[in-house]
């Protein structure tokens, strides 16, 4: 059953990488807390600053979709064919890019005059988190009944 809740808990995570990164890799510029946090206006930005903003606003969207791809597909395999030999890897990117995301949206946050979503991704790692500690906690109480494949009895 631990087990079960962990793979759900990762697979809205990725879900929720997955969206975001759709939003940010088809952004044509950048977000209102981004022109809140440099306090300038899209349409005031030099050509050049408005390909470079948004190459990297598309490398973060791409980040997120990589992320996803890799939770997503790790998580539902391992929920439906019951192997469980890869799933650790699920939280450990998972966990890699929203960490890393939730940083960069506090460091936003605390040393700019823009508003991002703190709160929106500050729970997104906390579900994150919850997911991985879950899936370790079901690999330990499950160890005496793994076999040598990886399969859960």
């Amino acid at each position: 059953m631990l087990m079960k809740i962990a793979l759900l808990l990762l697979i809205g995570c990725g879900v929720n990488h997955l969206g975001l990164g759709v939003v940010y890799i088809t952004a044509d510029e950048f977000m209102g807390y981004h022109s809140r946090a440099l306090a300038v206006e899209w349409s005031a930005l030099d050509p050049s600053y408005q390909t470079l903003f948004l190459a990297l606003i598309r490398l973060c969207g791409a980040g997120a979709i990589i992320a996803a791809v890799v939770n997503l597909y790790l998580s539902v395999h391992a929920l439906f064919t019951k192997d469980f030999r890869m799933v650790w890897l699920a939280p450990a990117v998972a966990l890699m890019y929203q960490l890393t995301a939730n940083y960069v949206v506090y460091t936003v946050a605390e040393f700019t005059p823009g508003d991002p979503p703190l709160m929106f991704v500050s729970i997104g790692s906390l579900v994150t988190l919850a997911g991985a500690l879950l899936l370790g906690f079901a690999v330990v109480s499950n160890r005496r009944t793994t076999s040598r494949t990886g399969r859960f009895h």
